[in-house]
């Protein structure tokens, strides 16, 4: 009998090798094509726009990402557990609006201008999540729902308020280009540790692979969607007080979109809208290949009429190419 078992594992640890193999390689695989893709793009707009081509416009590049790529790292952490939460723009405008208040009108110090905010966020975001487990209803819906409610919100606590002129202290976050850059960056490697090396993380790929697999395997899937999308939320409010900062004010039309670019980039970057499969760095990479197009048509002359276009364009690409790579395997 322990030859049996023993000629049984010599056979199958080869095999679970190979799959491991298999799996690392693909991944690779699909990192580098985007990374082509950004490399392709750059270098058309570096070859067509005489003024794209300066360290200043790559550096803007990273800049303006930044903020929207803080945002998408929650978005990739709800759509990897198979969720959609279209509210985390309104949920962006609600906490720059809070935080302004905060500092503007209430006085309060930085620091606890910035945790309320986060708090906020994160509070949103597991409101969205508590209701569409406890009412069953889809989440597209549930977070439909809160993308106008949240912004009526911010509306009102906005009304008639100057919301501007902040502390030093607190305008540093959004310093230059550098500052939010670093963030966006730890931001990015905090949410990739929590997605591979955190129990919780990792039920987001079981739950978003198959959640009735999942629930048969004793996961939490309740409590585990709610936390998901109290971090979407936490990241949307962190995305915001950074541009706050940054803006040096705060006004409820921001965040406006943001939802969609976040998943745009989200899904070019591989992960996908299914739920099961990504990562955080993939997210970071689509990003970057969203707002290289923007930054370069910009200086082509092209509108930003024509940007929406473009953007609305690779969206609908991005799914089209998610569709087909789930229906090829």
């Amino acid at each position: 009998m322990s030859q049996v078992q023993n000629s049984s594992t010599s056979v199958s640890s080869p095999g679970s090798a190979a799959s491991s193999f298999d799996l690392l390689k693909h991944s690779f695989m699909q990192i580098w094509q985007v990374v082509a893709a950004l490399a392709i793009i750059y270098t058309f707009f570096f070859v067509m726009s005489p003024p794209f081509r300066s360290l200043d416009t790559l550096l803007s590049i990273f800049g303006q990402a930044s903020i929207l790529a803080i945002l998408a790292c929650g978005t990739t952490i709800v759509l990897i557990s198979g969720g959609l939460d279209l509210s985390v723009g309104s949920i962006f405008a609600v906490v720059g609006v809070a935080v302004g208040i905060f500092l503007a009108e209430w006085g309060l110090s930085p620091v606890a201008a910035v945790g309320l905010g986060l708090l906020i966020g994160a509070g949103l975001g597991a409101l969205n999540g508590a209701i569409q487990v406890v009412t069953k209803v889809p989440a597209f819906i549930v977070t439909l729902g809160g993308l106008t409610a949240y912004k009526g919100v911010a509306e009102i606590l906005a009304s008639g308020r100057d919301l501007s002129r902040f502390p030093d202290a607190f305008r540093f976050l959004g310093t230059g280009n550098v500052t939010p850059v670093i963030i966006m960056f730890g931001a990015a490697i905090l949410t990739g540790l929590f997605l591979t090396k955190t129990r919780l993380g990792s039920r987001a790929f079981a739950i978003g692979g198959n959640e009735e697999v999942a629930r048969l395997s004793g996961v939490p899937i309740a409590k585990s969607r709610i936390y998901y999308y109290m971090l979407g939320g936490l990241l949307a409010g962190l995305a915001a007080v950074i541009e706050v900062s940054k803006l040096n004010f705060a006004m409820p039309a921001r965040g406006q979109s943001y939802e969609l670019y976040a998943i745009a980039a989200v899904v070019i970057g591989g992960t996908s809208l299914f739920g099961g499969r990504g990562g955080v760095g993939k997210t970071l990479l689509g990003m970057l290949i969203m707002q290289t197009i923007i930054v370069g048509l910009s200086y082509m002359g092209i509108g930003t009429s024509y940007q929406r276009i473009a953007i609305g364009a690779i969206i609908i690409m991005a799914v089209y190419w998610d569709v087909w790579r789930r229906s090829a395997r």
